[in-house]
């Protein structure tokens, strides 16, 4: 399996979860990769996780890509 599939793969399977609490090992199983995958996905996304606590990560809705400045602006 290509590393392509599988940030593919944990992205739906967080899609489809948000706002659980889930460890890392749970999602490598619904994912079938392994849990260092997951762990550096999950260091690549902080913005789609919160610690809850050790080992506990609860999924948080992906964000809008458009920011807004100070003034208000795009």
């Amino acid at each position: 399996m290509q590393q392509r599939n599988k940030v593919q793969l944990i992205n739906e399977y967080i899609d489809n979860n948000i706002g659980t609490e889930v460890t890392p090992q749970n999602i490598a199983d619904a994912v079938s990769c392994t849990i260092q995958t997951v762990y550096n996905f999950i260091r690549s996304n902080p913005n789609r996780f919160t610690k809850v606590q050790r080992g506990i990560f609860k999924i948080e809705s992906a964000q809008n890509s458009m920011f807004l400045n100070s003034d208000s602006t795009i």
